[in-house]
């Protein structure tokens, strides 16, 4: 199932990239979906390419209802994003893999910000949602979609309030 989203972030490209290398961040963000941060690592500088892992814990009650049908108890979720070094403009790229621990869907994902000047970012994500359930695995990957919407539109609301809290 295909993901395309669109958001404009009212902070430059730069700062928002800071955010995202940032276990304080992720730790707010894992706060706000009701997950739990259990690890985060930062490999690289992020003044040029980088890579960040972060790994939560949630309940499957935060999961559609067909993926607790195959899903039982607690869900472990690593991303691991890989950022580009900035464009001549300030843009950024990352390519971000979600592994799914004890279930069979995963995700990939790039995700463009687009530098606006110092100010304002467009944010696109571009993404998939992939499952080797046989039978109900399309209406798992049909369900997963506007999750994953609703997690990006949180990603940069909280980013956007995080950015202001620091000042």
């Amino acid at each position: 199932m295909a993901l395309e989203t669109e958001t404009v972030i009212p902070h430059g490209a730069e700062q928002i990239l800071q955010a995202y290398t940032s276990r304080d961040f992720h730790a707010h963000l894992a706060d706000r979906v009701g997950s739990e941060l259990i690890s985060f690592a930062v490999d690289g500088d992020p003044a040029g390419a980088v890579t960040v892992t972060s790994e939560q814990r949630m309940s499957v009650d935060q999961l559609p209802d067909i993926a607790k049908k195959v899903i039982k108890g607690q869900v472990q979720v690593t991303v691991t994003e890989t950022w580009s070094g900035p464009d001549a403009d300030g843009s950024r790229r990352s390519d971000m893999d979600v592994a799914i621990h004890s279930a069979p869907v995963k995700a990939t994902a790039s995700q463009v910000l687009h530098a606006r000047g110092d100010s304002e970012t467009l944010a696109t994500v571009r993404g998939e949602v992939t499952t080797s359930v046989p039978l109900i695995g399309k209406k798992l990957a049909s369900a997963a979609e506007p999750y994953m919407k609703k997690f990006v539109a949180v990603q940069a609301r909280e980013v956007s309030a995080w950015i202001d809290q620091q000042g």
